[in-house]
């Protein structure tokens, strides 16, 4: 068994699902704290220097480790996410099973599988670091899934902040991802009037209202679509939840779905939930709806492909024959949140994000071997 699979193994059976998305588990299934240890275990067995950042959280801290060569050279950082999503109601889904050249499990590609394969590269430089021209930090965050409260430490706190560029290890079938859709996030709430469901006239229908507000955005949708980035594609917006009533026998007086919008560099989270307002009005909607602040809110980013950073990790494909063009996707991730911070950022992993949150999530251990040397390469790459 390889190292990196090891890793891999021991990293699923470690339960980390993000606090946030827990609503009905154990504790001992939720949390980051026994991988963070693991990792920072791991580390200290290398003898390299430990970085901790608190979150603020109890419990929660972004962990990794430094090797640094001075103030005169550039800092690159490479970065996976520890929490993981929910196993619904199969607890399997924490015992990790190889099988037909790949691992299985919660979290195997989403992220761990980008954490095992930086921490197994780590192991692999440690033995050499005088081979490293650059300030390499590898850091394991928390609270990507939701909350964000990893990223936000990592980049306001040192050594991490202000980092020249970074690399966020994700599911992106071992491709260089270079730009990412933006996203934001909100309730609308409609309103009624609660009456007997036996004389719904006396009454104001919260779902019906809401109804015609979903229908509305049905056909947002499709005017989104005709509105194209030349880099990151079409804008998106999607209903994902709706609740209202109380019982079926009593006509609603409120009604809240959550929407969400992907983005491009086209609008700003806050001007795209207003734009949704002006929207509806224009539609005709002519009862009062409540929209929230935003829960989330994630600009687009994008990395022009004639950065250092770019050229660094097309360059490290060609040497192991993978493919060195970019590409973007339309989900989000820390890297957005890096990018807005001022840190160029760019997405590599392995595995593919069409199984993560599956119950048939995997890896397979080609993409992890792959993503070890790529992530070597990475490290040992010269000076920004």
């Amino acid at each position: 068994m390889s190292k990196v699979t090891t890793i891999l193994k021991d990293l699923v059976a470690l339960p980390s699902v993000n606090p946030r998305s827990a609503t009905d588990l154990p504790p001992d299934l939720v949390g980051e704290q026994r991988v963070t240890e693991y990792v920072e275990g791991f580390i200290r067995g290398l003898k390299l220097d430990v970085i901790i950042q608190e979150t603020g959280q109890p419990g929660r801290y972004n962990v990794g480790a430094a090797m640094l060569q001075g103030n005169d050279r550039g800092t690159l950082l490479l970065q996976s996410h520890m929490d993981t999503v929910g196993i619904g109601s199969d607890p399997g889904l924490l015992t990790p099973v190889e099988r037909d050249g790949a691992i299985y499990g919660r979290g195997a590609c989403d992220d761990k599988g980008s954490l095992a394969a930086m921490l197994a590269a780590l192991e692999a430089v440690a033995r050499t670091p005088d081979r490293i021209e650059n300030n390499v930090i590898v850091m394991a965050v928390v609270g990507e899934e939701t909350g964000f409260e990893g990223s936000l430490a990592l980049v306001t706190q040192p050594p991490t902040a202000g980092a020249d560029f970074a690399v966020v290890g994700e599911p992106t079938e071992c491709r260089i991802v270079t730009g990412c859709k933006g996203v934001g996030r909100w309730r609308i709430e409609t309103s009624g009037t609660a009456c007997h469901s036996a004389y719904p006239d006396k009454g104001v229908n919260a779902i019906y209202r809401m109804a015609r507000i979903v229908q509305e955005l049905e056909g947002y949708q499709c005017e989104l679509a005709g509105s194209i980035d030349d880099k990151l594609g079409p804008e998106t917006v999607s209903v994902g939840t709706i609740r209202g009533g109380t019982a079926v026998n009593v006509v609603p007086d409120s009604c809240e779905i959550e929407v969400d919008r992907r983005l491009t560099r086209r609008v700003s989270p806050e001007q795209a939930r207003d734009l949704v307002g002006q929207y509806l009005r224009g539609r005709g909607i002519d009862f009062e709806f409540a929209m929230s602040e935003l829960s989330d809110a994630q600009p687009a980013a994008l990395v022009e492909d004639c950065h250092p950073g770019v050229r660094l990790l097309a360059g490290v494909s060609r040497l192991l024959g993978l493919d060195d063009t970019t590409g973007v996707v339309s989900y989000a991730s820390d890297a957005n949140r890096m990018n807005a911070a001022g840190i160029p950022t760019v997405v590599w992993g392995p595995g593919s994000i069409e199984v993560a949150h599956s119950r048939q999530e995997f890896v397979s251990i080609a993409d992890l071997e792959t993503a070890v040397e790529f992530y070597r390469g990475v490290i040992l790459a010269t000076a920004l």
